[in-house]
């Protein structure tokens, strides 16, 4: 009887090992590439807290379009998958105000995400180019255009510099800041004007991508086409596929570069504006 018992009680244990791995097995995720910017769609509504705390939370409705970055635990034998949401990437209404705009973990799994393909209105930049790791080359490029042709010389990322700022956001919305701090997006910045993108017309060989809104974002910056309708007013963001390139030096030797900002140039209906998308460091 005694026996009997003991192999009764490791069937129990072997069903149960096999119920969980086939629980494990049965569990799909998305593919998170390298990228600093990989899309994903959620599969349903998710709440999720701010990282490093317990009470504060963001809510993301069923069907929006958001950024993750893999963030797995070193050493994980799970097999299990997980991602983080930049909460920075997304629309106003939706982060709203916090001190940090990166989740917790959340499972990256097919019950919670879809992975979506570039979505149009944020093509007006490259959002899938990386470098290997042994270049002295970071890529930068976060959609984030500011009034200008260049990072200005002798850029001082300790000051404030306030300027004006467009950005479209994951979820498809077109934000103005009359207000905002050159080449930085930390705080708790609040868009003068956010506009759900309504339509998108691309010309790829013009370099243009139109996007379509209810609202008006600014007056200089887009153009009325119509009184009534959800697609009143019409921004172009227009990529010159011009660089330009603005050398740092170092504050402790100012003849020694410490790296150089390289920006892409755009015009956005006219009017010259631009996005840092690398910082090179030099060889040593």
């Amino acid at each position: 009887m005694k026996l009997r018992g003991i192999l009764v009680s490791l069937g129990v244990l072997a069903g149960l090992s096999l119920a969980m791995t086939n629980a494990n097995a049965a569990t799909t995720y998305v593919k998170v590439g390298r990228t600093n910017h990989n899309f994903v769609k959620t599969q349903r509504t998710i709440k999720v807290n701010e990282q490093f705390s317990t009470t504060k939370s963001f809510t993301i409705p069923k069907d929006t379009i958001v950024e993750v970055t893999q963030n797995n635990k070193p050493n994980d034998k799970s097999g299990k998958q997980y991602v983080t949401i930049d909460m920075s990437r997304l629309s106003y209404h939706l982060r709203g105000k916090h001190a940090r705009y990166t989740t917790k973990r959340i499972l990256a799994s097919t019950v919670n995400f879809k992975k979506v393909k570039v979505p149009q209105y944020v093509q007006y930049y490259t959002t899938q180019k990386t470098y290997p790791t042994n270049i002295e080359r970071n890529r930068t490029a976060d959609g984030n255009l500011y009034p200008g042709i260049k990072v200005p010389d002798n850029f001082n990322g300790s000051k404030d510099n306030w300027t004006q700022r467009v950005y479209v956001t994951a979820d498809g919305y077109l934000e103005y800041y009359a207000k905002a701090r050159l080449l930085s997006t930390a705080g708790e910045p609040v868009p003068t004007v956010s506009a759900k993108i309504t339509k998108v017309k691309r010309v790829p060989s013009h370099g243009t991508t139109a996007l379509y809104t209810q609202k008006s974002i600014a007056s200089k910056l887009n153009d009325r086409v119509s009184k009534t309708g959800t697609q009143q007013y019409v921004t172009t963001i227009k990529r010159r596929y011009r660089s330009s390139a603005t050398i740092i030096y170092s504050s402790v030797n100012p003849t020694a570069v410490d790296h150089i900002d390289m920006a892409a140039q755009y015009q956005i209906n006219g009017h010259d504006f631009f996005m840092m998308t690398d910082v090179v460091y030099p060889s040593n």
